[in-house]
């Protein structure tokens, strides 16, 4: 819904910002985790302005830093990616088990989940801005960990008494009790996975995007800062849980691996809902800039949760109000820099299941191999998010994000090349040159995909810092996401042999070139230009 009167806040994203200052004005502290780290020395005390950023009520007047409250935000992170991504792995890796001969069931799974985080992503984003947060995020976590060990309790039974018959029941070769069996677990994994999608979305909006946010209070070094070591930590669960869920099948197989998984999505729910409870207390300012946002704005949001009750009783109201949000997103200069981060998803050239079942087939790669590439990637992706804050500082926000996108696709260009030429025959392995620009490219790429995505996720948090509902409209950028991963399915599809990837990887190129003019369209936007020539006779 368009919110009448509002109006972006133009903010100087290249300039130096507070960052950890305004902390603590009394001596020399030191705030150093996962890369949150800064040394104030010789600063005299000012009284009345310490801000609160990292303390609680107490530890202000003592003087200090609660790193407790910062380290229990940033393990709930770690504790919730993990899980994510063995489940994530774990899910694709079963059902291939289970159903040896045919890719249909994963499938579905991939695609009803993105489907509906296109759908649905607007109003999850919107229960962010409706709801209080603590009992929201409390709630989610809840959900997510329900969803998740109902899925684990299916695969059980499939891994159980199923074991032997799921794979012909799926094709209805089976007696009719095993069929509706099969297609039942089959039926609710898919609804339950849809279901921990939408809550997964619903956390990331909430704690990495509203929490984070409102406890950087909008210094931009801090919130630099903040993103760069959630993103550190999603990186390293990428390569760390699908290890872990590995070493589990390869010990004590895949049944017993499933109750350890179920085992520990009760253990890290436990643990995630008492973190959750400790950020939130020692963070006064995520309570107190919520009663503030409510009384500026209580008339409006009284209405607008009595025309959202309306509307929820039937698909026409609720159809409008998407349309609305839509309109209004689209309207904002932010709206083409989402563009360039969503068209980067339409890619085939990272290391999930349909780039690894081309260089195994096509290329005859074996799984060594191709792990050691994937853990390369992460680590160029990790110095992707030390670059970030370098290049911030040196040549500003938006100049950065502008030389991360360029640096992807300039990346990627050989690696194409290498799709066309010099491959070598089906199933065998292409000249050492041809692998240097295929293997190098993709992860030299990395750095400048994790560094723009740092820049964009900044610059979209503070285009809508001071928007009433800024939460529902970051979550449309992760439905244009999904829109462009469903675009990928569709491209996998028309492309589904190994020896047609090569038209896959084109049009991934393509895809981010694509992202790359809509970033300079934001560019130009923002700033009215795309070069700035005093700039660079400054810097000479």
């Amino acid at each position: 819904m368009s919110v009448a009167g509002y109006r972006p806040i133009p903010v100087e994203l290249g300039q130096e910002s507070e960052g950890w200052e305004g902390i603590d004005r009394a001596g020399t502290e030191e705030v150093e985790l996962a890369g949150l780290s800064r040394t104030e020395e010789g600063e005299e005390e000012a009284e009345g302005e310490h801000s609160g950023l990292l303390s609680s009520s107490a530890s202000e007047a003592e003087g200090g830093v609660d790193k407790w409250a910062l380290r229990c935000l940033l393990l709930q992170h770690a504790s919730s990616t993990f899980t994510a991504g063995s489940y994530d792995f774990a899910s694709f890796l079963f059902l291939i088990e289970v159903f040896k001969d045919t890719l249909v069931p994963a499938s579905l799974v991939g695609l009803l989940t993105q489907l509906a985080g296109l759908v649905f992503s607007g109003y999850m984003g919107g229960l962010v801005d409706k709801y209080p947060r603590l009992p929201l995020v409390r709630a989610t976590i809840g959900a997510e960990k329900v969803f998740k060990a109902a899925n684990y309790a299916l695969f059980l039974v499939l891994f159980g008494p199923l074991i032997t018959i799921a794979q012909p029941a799926f094709h209805g070769e089976a007696p009719i009790g095993g069929v509706l069996a099969t297609w039942t677990i089959l039926l609710l994994t898919i609804a339950c996975s849809t279901m921990l999608g939408l809550a997964n979305t619903t956390l990331e909006v909430a704690i990495e995007r509203d929490w984070v946010m409102t406890i950087a209070q909008g210094r931009g070094e801090t919130l630099t800062k903040l993103n760069t070591s959630m993103r550190r930590i999603d990186l390293l669960s990428k390569l760390v849980s699908p290890l872990f869920v590995s070493v589990l099948t390869a010990t004590i197989g895949y049944f017993r691996t499933t109750c350890a998984l179920l085992a520990w999505v009760a253990v890290t729910g436990v643990v995630e809902y008492l973190w959750i409870q400790v950020v939130y207390t020692r963070f006064p300012v995520l309570a107190e800039s919520q009663t503030v946002h409510e009384q500026q704005d209580g008339p409006r949001s009284s209405g607008s949760r009595a025309s959202s009750r309306a509307g929820l009783g039937g698909v026409i109201g609720w159809a409008k109000r998407e349309k609305n949000d839509w309109a209004e997103f689209v309207q904002l200069p932010i709206f083409c820099s989402s563009v360039a981060i969503a068209a980067i998803y339409l890619t085939t050239l990272s290391y999930d299941g349909t780039f690894i079942a081309y260089i195994k087939a096509a290329r005859g790669y074996d799984d060594t191999f191709i792990a050691i590439m994937r853990g390369i990637c992460v680590l160029t992706g990790l110095l992707g998010t030390f670059l970030m804050p370098h290049l911030e500082r040196l040549i500003g926000l938006e100049r950065a994000g502008a030389w991360s996108i360029s640096f992807e696709l300039a990346c990627l260009a050989p690696t194409v090349l290498a799709f066309f030429y010099g491959t070598g025959a089906y199933g065998t392995k292409g000249a050492v040159w041809n692998e240097v620009l295929l293997f190098g490219g993709i992860a030299a790429s990395r750095v400048g995909l994790w560094s723009f995505d740092l820049c964009q996720l900044k610059e979209l948090q503070q285009s809508l810092a001071d928007h009433p509902n800024r939460n529902r409209l970051t979550a449309l950028q992760i439905s244009l996401q999904n829109s462009f991963n469903l675009l990928k399915y569709a491209l996998t599809l028309a492309a589904a042999t190994p020896r047609e990837f090569k038209w896959t990887a084109l049009v991934s190129w393509i895809a981010v070139a694509a992202g790359t003019g809509s970033y300079a369209l934001y560019l130009r936007k923002v700033r009215g230009h795309l070069l700035h020539l005093e700039w660079f006779r400054k810097r000479r």
